[in-house]
Order: structure tokens, then C-alpha cells, then sequence
């Protein structure tokens, strides 16, 4: 809320005059300086949304100094005596002027849907203190129970409705509608958890699995490091769950939960046409995780299109919550066509024969931390050893996908540099939110450059891209451009 890239205050027109009044200008003048507009509600009918504007740098509030909200401070006393200060009407409202997201905060429903939500919020959030059983806890740190925050829950739901009131109307409604049915709480309670809920599979030190059940949505398995609660590592539909851990849930593969692996997908359209004397392909996925990505392509491509999937993932650890919790032990016991191997991406293509034997080679691999700004994947596979071992096992045409997370502008372009020394023909990169695959061809330095519009075409006439990956729909929403080292501009498509 006040601190992190791309944070989003909303404000209706009853706080935008509060806060007006707080910062003693008028609503049009406050509206220009601190708001952005953003469009909201159906696209047939489209409403202007006001957001508080970030920081020049986007990585906090505008009101936010230090550690303290700018319009929650107080003013300047400039009256003569305390009493003459306190009676003024500015001063009133600049006390309450903070808006309604920002003073329901932390107590979103989000963030109470369960444990691992609120640890996942207290990760972005200094101000959220998380107990350790294993210490005493600072007196002064205050405790609250589910029904202390509850009616701040439902103030910031009425809120996010689109309801225009502040954040006191709101609270005097709440009081009055409690006089009048003393179990609405209560009941709020209720549906809040049965139309939001998390089941803890499995927990340990290192890693969680969970499955996630939210009204509208579909159910989802999920595995993530503990120490990395932000990032999903694996997420997967299912059709049923389970009470016991130990008993396999119905998946449904149908689709991918993940926008990344749908995208790391894509390459597959653009392969060169293959005729029945070709072998079937080789897909190696390095970072397979819990073999999400690798199982989508066994269950819809046939071993005729299909013939190899190496599913390369250094961590036993990780491996072993695949197998239990993931389908993998099954997938490995009915189809022949994946191979698990428990090794690095890097010892995996150097253990190699030397002839070119992948067709697409999927590079899924978080680092762990950040290494000059850079998140995934770990920066020694973005030398150009590896980036060239890699292009030597690819066949003609075959392409090196990789998924790229950066912290900044920067970061991204000194990966792309890196890029480039090894494959210099010109390539395609599709600018997720949170990420940036490139798609790089084992071409000829003066090949032809991909089209992107043909790109677009190939995915469009694919019935496993727009069935199954939903790859088409994916290139709508975000920008797929055609990339080249010595080009930084993006040519995107028309």
C-alpha cells in the first residue's frame, strides 16, 4: 500500500475532497498534482478511477516520508494558542483525511484468508509484525484477534465496491446496521471463509504446498519456498482435493494456471514444419519444479508430435514434493516419455552429447536472490558458455526460451546484452507484469528475422495454442515484440 513498485491507492470523490481541504487546495488542483486516472469497470463502459500518484523512483506513496504518512502527521501549529489551533476545520480533516485502503490496511480479506496470507503480506509490509514462537514477543507490539479486525474487513470491501464515502461514514454506517442486526459481522465472517479458504497440504522448513479455494475461481494446488513466499514456484488446477496429504487429488490439465508457462509454450508454434519421416520432438525444461509445465505437454501432445520431455530440477527436495503431492510419481509410472533428472541445467546440457538433439529448450530457473538486479535466472546462465552449449544442442530453428524477472529497466537491458553475444540473430520477447521471456532461434546471423504478425498467425491456427495453452489470448493482453541486440527498440506488433 505505501511502500513498493506499482502501488495503488484508490480514492473516491468524497476523499479526494478531504484530502483537498487537508493540503488547502481545491479538489481540481489536488486531483492534478497527487492523482492519476485510471479506467475501471466493463470496457463498454469504462469509469474514470483515481489512484494516488507514487514517488518519481514508484517505489512508495507520494504522502509517504520516512517511515510516517504525510497526511496523518498533523499540520504546522500556526495559531496563536492550542485550543485555537485544534477548533480549526482544516486541522479536523487532515487528521482523518487518510483514505479508506489506507486505514483499513492490513486488515484486507485478502490477507486473512489464512496463515500463509498473512505471511505473505507481512513479507511487503514492515509494518506487520509476524510472532516466532521460538522468542519472547516485544510488549509493546498490540495483538489483535479475527473479530477486533473484522469490521475494518468490511469497511474495505464496501469501500472497493465503489461506494463514495470516507472512511468515518463508513464506520457510523457499520455501527448503525450492528444496532440493527447484531450477528451481520458474524455473518460476514462466515462468508468470508466460505468464499475464501487455503488448506495447508504440507509444511515444512523450506517449502509449503497449498491448495487454494476461491469463489469464481477454480481450485489450485501451489508450492512455494518459504523464504521466497511472493513467487509461486508451481501452481496446478485441480478437480477435486483430498482431506489427507498423502492421497493424490484429482489435477486438471486442461490449462495452465501460470501466464509464464502458458508463454513458454508458444515456441512450439513457431517450430519449422514437420513431416512423418522427422522424429518427434525433445523438449528439455530446465527448472521443471513440480512438473507442471512438462505434464501439460505429455497430456496433449501425442508421441508422434511429442517423443521427449527432460525434466531437469537440481533439488531432491523439490523433486520429492513433485512426486508425492504433484502427480509426477504417476506420470512416471504410465508415461515413458519424461525423464527426471535430478541435476543442474548446467551439468544436464554439459553431460550432452555434442550433436544439436532439443528442439525447445525452457530455461524456468529462479535464482534464489537478486544478482545485479537480476531474479531469474542465475546469472551463470546467462554467460556465454552456457547460452552457447545451449544453441550447439538446439537443431536448426530450434529456440531457447527463457523467463526473465528483473528489478529494474536496467537489470533487463544488461540481460538482453547478454543475450545477444550468443545469439545475435534477432529473436521475440513477450513483456509479462512480472516477467520478460525471450524466445532466441539457433538461426544464421543473417537469417531472415522472425515476423512477429506471422508469430501471432501460427498461434491462432494451432488448435493445442488456443484450446490448451490459450497462448492467443495471452499475446492480447500482453506485448510480444520482435527483439535484437543490435536494435533496443521493441517493433511491436500492429
Amino acid at each position: 500500500c505505501c511502500t513498493g513498485t506499482g502501488g495503488r491507492v484508490r480514492v473516491n470523490a468524497r476523499e479526494l475532497e478531504e484530502l483537498a481541504m487537508a493540503r488547502q487546495l481545491s479538489v481540481d488542483a489536488f486531483t492534478r498534482i497527487y492523482t492519476r486516472p485510471e479506467k475501471a469497470g466493463a470496457s463498454d463502459q469504462p469509469q474514470t478511477q483515481w489512484t494516488l500518484k507514487q514517488a518519481p523512483d514508484d517505489k512508495q506513496c507520494v504522502f509517504l516520508e520516512g517511515s510516517k504518512c504525510s497526511v496523518y502527521q498533523g499540520l504546522a501549529m500556526e495559531s496563536d494558542t492550542l485550543d485555537e489551533f485544534l477548533a480549526t476545520e482544516s486541522v479536523t480533516l487532515f487528521l482523518v483525511a487518510r483514505p479508506t485502503q489506507c486505514r483499513t490496511f492490513p486488515w484486507w480479506p485478502q490477507h486473512l484468508a489464512s496463515d500463509y496470507d498473512w505471511q505473505l503480506a507481512a513479507a511487503n509490509c514492515e509494518g506487520i509484525h509476524v510472532s516466532d514462537d521460538s522468542r519472547d514477543e516485544a510488549d509493546d507490539v498490540p495483538t489483535f484477534s479475527m473479530d477486533d479486525v473484522l469490521p475494518e474487513t468490511i469497511l474495505h470491501d464496501i469501500h472497493r465496491s465503489g461506494e463514495n464515502f470516507t472512511y468515518d461514514e463508513l464506520s457510523e454506517m457499520l455501527r448503525d446496521l450492528r444496532e440493527v442486526e447484531p450477528d451481520f459481522v458474524a455473518q460476514y465472517k462466515a462468508e468470508l471463509f466460505a468464499n475464501a479458504s487455503r488448506q495447508i497440504v504440507y509444511h515444512d522448513d523450506q517449502v509449503t504446498v497449498l491448495d487454494s479455494f476461491f469463489a469464481g475461481a477454480s481450485p489450485v494446488r501451489s508450492f512455494v519456498f518459504n523464504d521466497r513466499l511472493h513467487l509461486t514456484q508451481s501452481e496446478l488446477a485441480l478437480q477435486s482435493s483430498n482431506s489427507s496429504a498423502e492421497l493424490e487429488p484429482t489435477f486438471d490439465r486442461s490449462t495452465l494456471a501460470l501466464d509464464v508457462h502458458r508463454a513458454l509454450c508458444m515456441p512450439l508454434a513457431w517450430l519449422p514444419q514437420r513431416d512423418q519421416s522427422m522424429p518427434p520432438l525433445r523438449v528439455a525444461v530446465l527448472g521443471a519444479g513440480a512438473c507442471t509445465l512438462p505434464l501439460f505437454l505429455l497430456e496433449h501432445l501425442q508421441p508422434r508430435d511429442l517423443g521427449q520431455v527432460d525434466a531437469v530440477e537440481p533439488s531432491a527436495e523439490v523433486n520429492s514434493i513433485a512426486q508425492r503431492f504433484f502427480g509426477v510419481q504417476t506420470a512416471l509410472q504410465c508415461d515413458k516419455r519424461i525423464v527426471v533428472h535430478e541435476q543442474t541445467g548446467e551439468t544436464f546440457l554439459a553431460e550432452q552429447a555434442e550433436t544439436p538433439a532439443f528442439d525447445l529448450v525452457v530455461v524456468d530457473v529462479e535464482a534464489g536472490e537478486s544478482h545485479e538486479g537480476v531474479l531469474a535466472p542465475p546469472l551463470a546462465m546467462l554467460e556465454a558458455g552456457f547460452l552457447l552449449t545451449a544453441k550447439r544442442l538446439l537443431v536448426p530453428h530450434g529456440i531457447l526460451a527463457l523467463n526473465v524477472i528483473t528489478e529494474s529497466e536496467q537489470a533487463l537491458e544488461s540481460v538482453e546484452t547478454r543475450l545477444g553475444s550468443a545469439f545475435p540473430s534477432s529473436g521475440l520477447r513477450l513483456s509479462l507484469p512480472s516477467n520478460t521471456v525471450f524466445f532466441l532461434v539457433n538461426a544464421e546471423e543473417d537469417a531472415a528475422p522472425l515476423d512477429v504478425d506471422e508469430c501471432v498467425r501460427r498461434l491462432e491456427a494451432s488448435a493445442f495454442q488456443r484450446q490448451h495453452a490459450e497462448t492467443p489470448a495471452l499475446v492480447e493482453s500482453c506485448r510480444l515484440t520482435k527483439w535484437s541486440v543490435e536494435s533496443p527498440s521493441r517493433v511491436e506488433r500492429d
